[in-house]
């Protein structure tokens, strides 16, 4: 046992006036008395209150050079060298990513590597310096340099495992810089092994401790559709082909049951048996009209990370917008369409049966039907002679000069100075606004009628040089933009945690709303360009809803999985590959540490304390207890 403060041994020298104070007593008062034959114990106590009286044995003393040498000896702060990977300036790199979440060890690894961390902690010398970095996508320092116990371990409870995988080279190298400038550096990384990337060598000496015990584990990493197209002549309609792979990533072979869900309804379940190493793929046709897939693995044999047993596929007709022209043909408007990004083109004569699928709806002077679609419209030169549910028309004017031009996203990078219209329709529709007007009336209205946005072009496009200027296909990708914007995202399937979406409000929107798998929800208003989304911290499926003036409209799903060989692969490293070096776990008594005893000793002290009251006031004896039985 050594002391880290010995010089507090000094204060032991307090014992000298304690015991100085027992040999003194006052004297009494002295009173002449006619006899001392009934003093005699008077006289004795007087000779012991004599001062400077030989010492003799007292508890109460001994009780209290006790409590001082408890005292003295916790100022002091002695303490048993342990084994130990803290000592001096150590930097603790602690793996946060989806594969420490494996239950092979109570209740996971990074609990238990948590407690490691702990107990280093508290191993802590009086000299001893700890960095604590979580070491997850965006690795981050929890604590700086401190030897403050509770700071740190306050730090540590905060810390939590994430549901992707981690930067390694980015952690590397933040443990590097914090250990510059300590020449009694070390590094210490406790994971399971599962580093990737290109990783560093590191400037000081690297401890690895690993955590975890076994590699047992059944994934699911693949969940993607594809669509398989008739047979050539044939008369069947394309069908949706789902694929789910699921591998074995242990020594053992597993068996299970895989479920798949559409829609929140479950369709279908398989018992499946996988070999070690192996990987099986599995195939289902889907029935039309599928926005959700969610498969899921249970009752394996053997399986250890619970996060892998799921994932979610999102089928909503992919990133394009169907679009139906009706008209007699125009090339302008054909071309002008089908080179929109994210636009399917589709050609309807005037009078034919309109399906209901399309996302948005072309009318180029002919008449609107009857009973209109419940999807955006655009109306192009619409005729005088047919009635029309959606407008009126009144005439036709010549006089198109432009008087005014409203500020408005139909008209966003459009230089309409120049164009020349030869003749346009007078059009009244009351519930729209002129865009660009002209002295006989206006040349382009848009608005909201029964929920439904419509544009209106009162002319047709033959009848100006519109299609000759390079405005004409950017009011057009305007139009279509503000129409139907379709959907106001483009996430991939492959989409990993942590991931940031890119969302695409359109002109309406005031805000953007995206709801967790967990249920709580994320708000940002709408400034102006698109909107990231990076809070895609857990797996499962995200709901992504745009909020107008009109109330909150959906605007898809996008789903995030854990599609990570290198997290399902749960074996335990034995050792990790750093630049040129190999850095493995330390030898049992390689490294040296502090377990300090001071906390001990002064309980102890309070302990004494207690006696040294209870015999003062109560005596020697220890309190008498009746055992009679009361009646």
């Amino acid at each position: 046992m050594a002391f880290l403060a010995p010089l507090a041994l000094l204060l032991g020298l307090l014992a000298v006036p304690i015991i100085v104070l027992y040999m003194l007593r006052l004297r009494r008062r002295e009173v002449l008395v006619s006899s001392t034959l009934l003093w005699r114990k008077l006289l004795r106590d007087r000779e012991a209150n004599a001062p400077w009286q030989r010492l003799r044995r007292n508890l109460l003393l001994i009780l209290q050079l006790l409590i001082l040498a408890a005292l003295v000896l916790a100022l002091a702060r002695p303490y048993l060298p342990t084994p130990s990977v803290v000592s001096g300036s150590v930097v603790v790199l602690l793996d946060a990513s989806a594969s420490m979440q494996a239950t092979d060890v109570e209740p996971s690894r990074f609990e238990q590597a948590r407690e490691i961390v702990d107990e280093w902690i508290g191993n802590l010398g009086g000299d001893d310096r700890m960095t604590l970095i979580l070491a997850g996508r965006l690795p981050r320092v929890l604590a700086s340099a401190s030897n403050d116990r509770e700071a740190l371990r306050e730090a540590l409870a905060a810390a939590q495992p994430e549901a992707g995988s981690a930067d390694w080279p980015a952690a590397l190298a933040l443990a590097s810089g914090a250990a510059q400038g300590f020449s009694d550096a070390r590094i210490v990384v406790v994971s399971d092994g599962g580093l990737t990337g290109e990783l560093p060598p590191l400037p000081v000496e690297a401890v690895y401790v690993p955590v975890g015990a076994s590699g047992e584990n059944l994934a699911l990493l693949a969940l993607a559709a594809r669509r398989i197209a008739p047979a050539s002549g044939g008369e069947q309609e394309a069908t949706t082909q789902l694929l789910a792979g699921v591998a074995n990533l242990g020594a053992e072979t597993q068996r299970a049951l895989l479920s798949l869900e559409l829609d929140g309804t479950l369709y279908d379940s398989r018992r499946i048996e996988v070999a070690p190493g192996e990987r099986r793929n599995l195939t289902w046709e889907l029935p039309a009209g599928v926005e959700t897939v969610a498969a899921r693995l249970s009752e394996q044999s053997a399986d250890y990370l619970p996060a892998d047993d799921q994932a979610w596929a999102v089928f909503e007709g992919g990133t394009s917008n169907r679009v139906l022209l009706v008209g007699e043909g125009n090339r302008f408007l054909e071309q002008g369409l089908a080179v929109l990004p994210g636009v399917e083109l589709f050609l309807a004569s005037p009078g034919a049966p309109l399906e209901a699928d399309y996302d948005l709806y072309v009318f180029d002077s002919t008449p609107l039907p009857e009973s209109l679609p419940a999807a955006p419209l655009l109306v192009v030169n619409p005729p005088a002679d047919a009635p029309n549910p959606l407008l009126e028309v009144t005439g036709v004017f010549s006089n198109t000069a432009v008087t005014g031009v409203a500020e408005s996203p139909l008209l966003q990078f459009v230089d309409w100075s120049g164009v020349s219209v030869r003749v346009a329709r007078q059009v009244s529709a009351p519930w729209a606004r002129p865009v660009i007007s002209a002295e006989g009336g206006p040349l382009l209205l848009a608005g909201e009628q029964e929920g439904r946005r419509a544009v209106v072009l009162t002319f047709a496009l033959g009848d100006s040089d519109l299609p000759l200027r390079i405005a004409f296909p950017v009011l057009l990708a305007n139009i279509a933009s503000w129409l139907n914007p379709g959907r106001a995202f483009d996430a991939p399937t492959g989409l990993s945690p942590g991931d940031p979406v890119a969302i695409t409000p359109g002109p309406d929107a005031a805000a953007v709303l995206v709801e967790k798998p967990d249920g709580s929800t994320w708000l940002q208003p709408v400034e102006g360009g698109p909107v990231v989304f990076g809070e895609t911290e857990q797996t499962g499926l995200y709901h992504v809803l745009l909020r107008t003036r009109g109330g909150d409209r959906d605007a898809g799903r996008f789903a995030v999985n854990l599609f990570q060989p290198g997290e399902s692969r749960l074996l335990p490293a034995s050792s990790l590959r750093l630049g040129q070096s190999t850095v493995e776990q330390p030898a049992d008594g390689e490294n040296v540490g502090q377990r300090e005893l001071w906390p001990w000793l002064a309980a102890l002290a309070v302990l004494i304390l207690f006696v040294e009251w209870w015999v003062h006031f109560r005596g020697p004896r220890l309190p008498a207890i009746d055992l009679r039985r009361k009646t």
